[in-house]
């Protein structure tokens, strides 16, 4: 008997699967049409949604290769008129974490624009997370009307995404939205600038930052592990951005850090001479009033990073920039723990980042 319910569980979910496949238009991002952004090596990874190229694996550290499979910053750009937007995927990672929830860890962020209008509108979708990820976006109609619709769908933040389809009922039209060949803005850091701790993958101070200035950032954040090593920064080297931003001071000590400033600048100006480049201090700790041998570390750091900065200005280096923790901003309502952003605390973070990116990225236009 109970191979009988077995079975017959099996037939049903075939039969389902079926009538699924045979209602909607099926799109794999993976086949066809190259639709990414966010990625600087495309189709160089050794899983699709990489953000390093595979060859990276024997370049840096281990746990740097593996935060590099995470799609942070990675999304996908079509058009479509559907009244319905199913997008299902399968993930390497656990899909939460204690501070940060599965939506922001794991889930996809979907977000719309409408010919001829340059705001962006927020997407809602019912999700459910199991073996298989599904986002469900329906009533995209208006009037019981299509409306034709560019779209980004932002990718997990701290996962890995193995495989990943887009489904559209028959009737309407999906196309996939090629990478545009627009230099990027390249973002150097750690766990807050891949996204910890957002809500949704949209909500990352990068992601707000490509949507607000309408250029591709890749996300070359890693948590914990910001540490500006030799093997990331010649990587780094191989991307021409229109700036570099250097945001990794969370994750280093005052002790070496010097070098590790002068030498990170100096070999991004050997290779890229003319490319801006943006030195970010840290943003300090929420609970510094009371937890005094954390405020005395990030000041130490903050010390250095402008003394070196200074040093490098006076000595002639070209078109370096500094943002300051005072420009961040951030108060006690904008982390989850003592330095990982809420929403509240990522919209800080890119209204500052947009602040000193704008002018120098508009001066390339």
């Amino acid at each position: 008997m109970k191979r009988f319910f077995f079975l017959l569980l099996i037939a049903l979910s075939i039969h389902a699967s079926a009538q699924q496949t045979n209602r909607y238009n099926i799109w794999n991002p993976a086949s066809g049409v190259y639709a990414l952004e966010g990625q600087a090596w495309p189709g160089q990874g050794k899983n699709f949604y990489d953000r390093f190229p595979a060859k990276a694996e024997k370049m840096v550290r281990e746990v740097v290769w593996n935060l590099s499979r995470n799609a942070a910053g990675i999304s996908i750009r079509f058009t479509s008129n559907a009244k319905e937007i199913i997008v299902r995927y399968q993930v390497s990672g656990p899909v939460q974490m204690s501070h940060f929830p599965a939506t922001g860890v794991t889930g996809v962020d979907l977000f719309a624009k409408e010919p001829g209008k340059k705001d962006w509108l927020w997407t809602t979708g019912n999700f459910k997370f199991a073996d298989t990820v599904k986002y469900t976006y329906t009533n995209l109609q208006r009037n019981g009307e299509p409306v034709l619709r560019e779209y980004t769908l932002f990718l997990p933040l701290y996962n890995d995404v193995k495989w990943l389809e887009i489904l559209t009922p028959k009737e309407s039209m999906l196309t996939p939205v090629p990478s545009r060949k627009v230099k990027p803005i390249v973002v150097y850091g750690t766990s807050i600038a891949q996204g910890g701790c957002a809500s949704r993958p949209g909500m990352a101070f990068t992601n707000i930052v490509q949507r607000r200035l309408d250029i591709p950032i890749v996300n070359l954040a890693f948590s914990g592990n910001g540490k500006l090593e030799q093997p990331v920064l010649d990587l780094l080297t191989e991307i021409d951005p229109q700036v570099y931003v250097l945001d990794c001071l969370p994750n280093l000590s005052a002790e070496g850090l010097a070098p590790k400033l002068v030498n990170a600048v100096k070999t991004l100006r050997s290779k890229r001479p003319n490319v801006p480049i943006v030195m970010v201090e840290h943003c300090g700790y929420l609970n510094e009033d009371i937890d005094e041998v954390r405020r005395e570390a990030y000041q130490a750091d903050n010390r250095i990073n402008k003394q070196v900065y200074d040093s490098l200005v006076k000595s002639g280096v070209q078109k370096l920039y500094y943002l300051t923790k005072e420009e961040i901003g951030l108060d006690i309502n904008s982390t989850v723990d003592y330095v990982h952003p809420t929403d509240h605390g990522m919209l800080k973070y890119a209204d500052a980042y947009e602040k000193k990116l704008r002018p120098l990225v508009a001066k390339q236009k």
